[in-house]
This record gives structure tokens, sequence and C-alpha cells, in this order.
């Protein structure tokens, strides 16, 4: 926990309303025996949640407060996985955070022009979009740029560069894991999601890297929110509660991307 810039340990009084806290809360400390204690978790700006394996009616919060959810992701090694992107995306919308995305590792890319087609996805949708290598300095600073002096949640694909990132953004170390060359899938090296100050202001808090993330529990409206698009075409659809899965007089076919359409059908059986 930071107080007053430093980083205390500070023991945790039971059953505190609204506990436990995670990474980014707000807090009101009491004195007890000489020991600061957390009593209060003071009211949430913003919540970034993830939903319980095998519950669709409990969600687990990851991090308090951030302005934005950064999703990283490899173009290559792990693959990139636009369904993870979109599960990530709905979840910025849903707890209030501004969504951007981040592709590492675009030294491995053979086929740029394929990387690009994809990406120009999510920036026709109007989320920004850096690409480049978390050892580039120039991409590093546009990341840098991009946060500014707000706090940021890193998310994503076990293996992508999350902690690699951080690292680079914060100066402050972060276990690194490499990708498993068995199965092609990232390895976990972050397990406790730490707001970790950056030089000149803001900060970030990397989290522990998934193979799939469950989104928490919502309705259709909420999901709506997550696909901007969508939610804008689907004005003009001719009746209210239109699935837009082929229904007269929907407006959503055809003036959206068919990949994010797919997505978002998909997500809607869940939900």
């Amino acid at each position: 926990m930071l107080v007053d810039g430093r980083e205390l340990e500070v023991p945790i009084l039971p059953r505190m309303p609204g506990g436990p806290p995670v990474a980014g809360d707000d807090v009101r400390l009491v004195e007890r025996g000489g020991q600061p204690r957390l009593e209060e978790i003071l009211e949430r700006r913003t919540l970034l949640s993830r939903g319980e394996f095998g519950s669709r009616n409990r969600a687990r919060p990851l991090v308090a407060n951030a302005d934005m959810l950064l999703v990283v992701a490899a173009a290559v090694d792990p693959p990139f996985r636009p369904r993870l992107v979109d599960r990530y995306m709905v979840a910025a919308a849903l707890g209030g955070l501004e969504p951007a995305l981040a592709i590492t590792k675009l030294d491995l890319v053979e086929d740029r022009a394929a990387l690009d087609e994809q990406l120009a996805v999510y920036r026709d949708v109007g989320y920004p979009v850096e690409v480049g290598s978390t050892f580039d300095p120039g991409f590093v600073r546009r990341i840098r740029s991009l946060i500014g002096d707000r706090i940021a949640a890193l998310a994503g694909h076990s293996g992508v560069g999350k902690s690699s990132l951080t690292q680079e953004l914060t100066g402050v170390h972060r276990a690194v894991g490499e990708v498993s060359r068995k199965i092609g899938k990232g390895r976990h090296t972050t397990s406790d999601p730490r707001l970790i100050p950056m030089p000149g202001g803001g900060a970030v808090v990397d989290t522990a890297g998934v193979r799939m993330f469950h989104l928490p529990p919502m309705d259709a409206e909420d999901l709506g929110a997550g696909f901007p698009e969508i939610a804008a075409a689907s004005r003009d659809c001719r009746f209210r509660g239109c699935r837009h899965a082929g229904e007269p007089g929907c407006a959503v076919v055809g003036r959206v991307h068919p990949d994010r359409l797919d997505s978002y059908l998909r997500l809607l059986d869940t939900v």
C-alpha cells in the first residue's frame, strides 16, 4: 500500500465492508496499537472485474479507480486473439474504463499487412491502437504518452509482454516469463496486481496474464456498450430488442465488421 509515497504493509480488519481491497483502491486508515490498519474502502470511480469460472452471478474485482484498460496482445507468439481482446473491451466499458490496445512483438511479424488488417477493425471503432516492441524506446514512449498522468491497468494473455512493458514504463522489475514452445501459450508470471507509479506522473497496474477471461455478470445492454459500433448502428434497427442475427429490418448487419458482429453474438449467448 502506498502511504504518502511510501510502500507499507497494512493489516486489514476482518469482515471489512466492501472488502477485500484491490490494486488502485483508495482507503481509510486508522491507527491501532501504534500501527496503521485499513478500515474502509472508499467509493470506487471505476472497477475492472472478471467473472468467476462456473458462475454467472459472481464477479471478482481486479483493479479499482483506473482510468484506462490497456489490453496488451502479441502479434505472434502467442498469436493475436481478437475474441479475448473483445472480452476485455466489454469489461472496460462495464467498469467505466477507457479501452486501448497495445500490440507487442512486432519484430517477429512476417506478414505486416495481415496484422494491419486485423487492427484496422479496432481503429475503425475508435480504439487507440499502438504497435511495436517492448524493447523499442519509441513504442514505450508512445504508450507512456497515451497513458499520460492517468492510471492504466495492463491486461491480456499470458506471455505477451505485460511485465516487460511495465518494467520499461516504470523502471520497476517484475517477473518476466516465456511462451511455452510445447503448447504455444504464455506462462503466468504476475499473480499480485500492484499499482506502480511511473516517473513523471501516472501509474500502471500489471495484472495477471490469462488464457481465458470470463466476463462478469451483465445483461444484453451492458454487452452492447462494449461494442460501440453495434450500439450506434442498432439505433436504426426496425424492431426494439433486435439481436442483430439476421432479423428483418436489422440495421447492424452490413454496417459492422463481420468478425466483431460474430464476437458479439457469441457473447450474447452467454449473458
